[in-house]
This record gives structure tokens, C-alpha cells and sequence, in this order.
């Protein structure tokens, strides 16, 4: 596929599992929302990447549905981490 950079989705997807694990580990001095973290997967689906490799998409948008169940952050950060894990076995 012209143009695709899986470093690029990786990283993006790495971006978001640092956010959801600083809420699961209650670091920093700011609070950060639900909103936050479904924006930072919503970058995530933005990318052409996610449809090249079966399953991305499916596991971003099960973290993006978690996040507004309202589920542990940790339930996230593990879709997540399935999310770079098919992109990193698709590439």
C-alpha cells in the first residue's frame, strides 16, 4: 500500500497506551479524562494503517467502546497493547 507507515501507527497506538497507563497508575498532577483517551484512539483510527492489518481496527474500537463504558483503565491499556501487537504481526 503506497504511502503506509506502520511505525507511524505503531507509535500512535503506543501514544495512547502511555495515556491509559497513566491513569492506571495515577501519575502526574493533572487529571486526565475519558475524553482524552478516546481522542487519542480516535488519532489512532484515523490512520490508513489500521486497515491494512486484520483485527487493528477491531481491537481500537473495542478500547474506544471500553473507554466509554466506563471501563478500568487497565481493560483499555490491554486492547490496546492487541492493537500494536496485530499491527506489529501484520507488518
Amino acid at each position: 500500500m503506497p504511502g503506509r507507515d506502520p511505525q507511524r501507527g505503531a507509535e500512535r497506538i503506543r501514544k495512547a497506551i502511555a495515556l491509559v497507563n497513566s491513569v492506571a497508575d495515577e501519575a502526574g498532577d493533572e487529571e486526565i479524562t475519558p475524553t482524552e483517551i478516546a481522542e487519542a484512539i480516535r488519532d489512532c483510527l484515523e490512520l490508513s494503517d489500521v486497515d491494512a492489518v486484520p483485527n487493528v481496527r477491531r481491537y481500537l474500537g473495542e478500547a474506544l467502546d471500553a473507554v466509554s463504558d466506563g471501563m478500568p483503565a487497565d481493560f483499555v491499556a490491554m486492547t490496546l497493547y492487541a492493537a500494536l501487537g496485530a499491527l506489529r504481526e501484520g507488518t
